[in-house]
């Protein structure tokens, strides 16, 4: 079984470090915590708040590149919703 928790972070990092992605972490002013993690390759910057998150978004980036956003996925978060 594989659940999302912080032992899977470091197989995340790997992965996107693996497909050539450079990662930055970006602090708050204090520089006391993390506000979010980037990805970047090329001219291409990804972010997320989670490493986990962060590798989904560079799985989509390759899957489906900047036009991400025009894929016909219907509403799947709805209707898996309204499944229950």
């Amino acid at each position: 079984m594989l659940t999302e928790a912080m032992n899977t972070y470091n197989i995340a990092l790997y992965t996107i470090k693996e497909k050539g992605y450079a990662i930055r972490l970006e602090m708050d002013e204090a520089k006391a915590e993390i506000t979010y993690r980037t990805a970047s390759k090329k001219d291409m910057r990804i972010s997320a708040f989670n490493p986990l998150s962060l590798l989904a978004l560079v799985v989509v980036h390759e899957q489906y590149g900047a036009h991400w956003n025009q894929v016909s996925t219907g509403n799947l978060y709805d209707d898996i919703l309204s499944d229950d």
